[in-house]
């Protein structure tokens, strides 16, 4: 039986460690205080650093994103000189598959569309009597100002934006 003045945790819990690793536990030992307690601390120690290090430096794109980015880049670039701001999701998808080597699947283009800060969704529409749905991208000008929304196709609705915060 347990008493009351005992933690189920020292009861139950054992920890492994090395012989070197209990020897520098006990040299970093405060007095008065068990091996256990002392590794607590260190750990907890150990995961405030290391929020600390996250906070510090922001995510970085890595090679692979920035080359897929700058390829819907060049994509909407490509279109710009034909005269289209706003384009759609297939058609962003069919030129990058087109034009680059490994190409993307939809999944992965509209996660790097979402998330990035230069590309903004213009409008989504649906095909009358369907549930087909159709979404328009556009780039940021230069200035930081959206793009406003274009003309709606024949045959088809606007759906509304959901609101973003």
């Amino acid at each position: 039986m347990m008493t009351d003045s005992s933690s189920r945790e020292e009861d139950f819990t054992t920890i492994r460690i090395t012989k070197r690793d209990r020897d520098l536990l006990e040299d970093i030992r405060l007095p008065k205080e068990s091996a256990w307690e002392t590794f607590r601390r260190v750990l907890h120690a150990a995961k405030v650093s290391q929020i600390k290090k996250k906070d510090d430096k922001p995510a970085k794109m890595s090679r692979k994103s920035k080359r897929i980015v700058g390829n819907i880049e060049a994509c909407f670039s490509a279109y710009l000189v034909r005269g289209q701001q706003q384009i759609s999701f297939v058609q962003i998808k069919d030129w990058i598959n087109e034009n680059t080597k490994d190409g993307i699947s939809s999944p992965r283009l509209s996660n790097l569309l979402r998330r990035r800060p230069q590309f903004h969704l213009v409008r989504k529409e649906r095909r009358k009597g369907t549930n087909e749905i159709q979404c328009y991208w556009a780039v940021r000008k230069l200035d930081g100002s959206i793009p406003e929304s274009g003309d709606i196709s024949p045959g088809w609705v606007e759906v509304p934006l959901e609101i973003t915060k």
